[in-house]
């Protein structure tokens, strides 16, 4: 029998929509609220410039910190978030997002987010807060 941490991470490894689009992968889940999330930097990724779009590194935070946040079985959705680019990544690499939980209250949580390229360069860092609407994930898939 599948314990629920393994089927939340079935549902964020087959979920479509952006993530689907993106090809991003939901490589980990944690019981202690962390993830882990990748996204290989394919062309359609980047900017004008040939480096990953801003959106792009947004966006591989965004679904590390929510699915940290899914982790407990909880419906949870972006209030506010903030990102600091360090570096930029370059086609043909994977990029690697890890959401560590903070804080999580009884309505809010806060997740920081560590972005880091194969070769270990720190690419960008991002806290998000996040909002539990009261919903279970059961309640979304039944």
């Amino acid at each position: 029998m599948k314990t629920e941490i393994e089927r939340i991470l079935k549902l964020r490894q087959e979920a479509n929509g952006l993530n689907k689009l993106m090809h991003m992968r939901v490589i980990t889940l944690d019981e202690d609220g962390g993830a882990t999330v990748e996204l290989d930097l394919t062309d359609e990724l980047l900017n004008p410039l040939g480096m990953a779009h801003g959106g792009t590194i947004f966006t591989l935070c965004d679904i590390a910190a929510g699915s940290a946040a899914a982790s407990h079985g909880i419906v949870a959705v972006t209030l506010d978030s903030n990102i600091h680019y360090y570096r930029p990544g370059h086609a043909g690499t994977t990029l690697t997002a890890v959401a560590y939980e903070r804080k999580r209250g009884s309505k809010t949580a806060v997740y920081m987010v560590e972005v880091h390229d194969e070769a270990r360069r720190h690419i960008a860092d991002a806290v998000f807060t996040m909002f539990y609407t009261g919903e279970t994930l059961g309640d979304k898939t039944s």
